[in-house]
């Protein structure tokens, strides 16, 4: 399986346009994905509810935008995720969908949190279990603008096997994001309407961001990154850089007490590393010590 992903991010850029109809977001959003497509990226984000960004008032919530969707994911073959209102079985949700390169829906999450006006307007929370999406590279989760602020649902998306999650949004989240990419070690994808989309790796830092030249960016990221927190592993790591050398890159988080193994070499299986020393995760420590706490009497 293909570890390293090029991941692209699209932002409304609602400082700079001024739609005026729901035909100029698509309009615009279909001009970005052709720019996009230049750089072969794997996976494109478009924000939440993108035929309606900055129009809710204007524009009836159902309309078109399913179709150009899948028609780009198609024409450019990219897998595509963003959200937009969906009705289904007559109940009305913000839903995330993933098309695969065949423009082919492959996946859909339900936004769990919607804010008061999305509930005025009849939209309904999805479903509590709902399960990452499979991919070509793994397992990616979508959460959507509101969920940010219930950071239990993004731990559950990434036990069970979510590496990314994309957020389609219509604020930023910012040190929000942050906090929840460091805190499950997971690459998050922000997708939004004002100039502040970007690429946060699994230590809670920005690869990339929009600002008022680029509205699009992209960045490669390795799956294979792993984080793992200091203690007991100092001596382990001093070995493994006398075997490997610059083949892996070992990156320090001092204040956080963590660091991060990266291949640098098509040679290297980072998860074959850690079997091979015997290294324990940042998430499985913390998993053993939660278990050592509540078995205390």
């Amino acid at each position: 399986m293909v570890r390293k992903v090029r991941v692209a991010t699209v932002s409304m850029a609602q400082e700079f346009r001024k739609a005026r109809k729901r035909k100029d977001n698509l309009n615009y959003l279909a001009k970005k994905v052709k720019e996009i497509s230049l750089f072969k990226p794997d996976i494109i984000a478009l924000p939440e509810v993108f035929p309606l960004a900055g129009l809710m008032e204007e524009e009836e919530i159902l309309g078109p935008g399913k179709e150009l969707f899948l028609d780009l994911a198609k024409r450019y073959r990219v897998h595509l995720v963003g959200s937009l209102f969906e009705e289904r079985e007559g109940n009305l949700y913000n839903t995330g969908l993933v098309a695969n390169r065949e423009g082919e829906i492959i996946g859909y999450y339900d936004k769990m949190h919607p804010f008061r006006k999305e509930i005025e307007k009849g939209v309904i929370p999805g479903k509590k279990d709902q399960l990452p999406i499979e991919t070509e590279f793994g397992k990616i989760g979508i959460q959507i603008c509101f969920d940010a602020n219930w950071p239990e649902s993004w731990q559950k998306q990434v036990a069970n096997g979510a590496e990314l999650i994309i957020f389609p949004s219509a604020f930023p989240g910012g040190r929000i994001l942050e906090s929840i990419a460091l805190l499950n070690q997971v690459y998050i994808v922000s997708a939004v309407w004002s100039l502040n989309s970007g690429i946060i790796d699994n230590t809670g830092r920005w690869l990339v961001k929009t600002d008022r030249f680029a509205w699009s960016v992209w960045s490669t990221v390795d799956l294979d990154r792993t984080v793992f927190h200091w203690d007991f592993q100092e001596e382990k790591i001093k070995e493994i850089g006398r075997k490997y050398g610059n083949k892996i890159k070992v990156e320090s988080f001092g204040l956080e007490h963590l660091f991060a193994l990266e291949p640098n070499s098509s040679e290297i299986s980072i998860p074959k590393v850690i079997r091979e020393y015997g290294l324990i995760t940042y998430r499985e420590y913390i998993k053993q010590a939660t278990v050592a706490q509540n078995n205390v009497k």
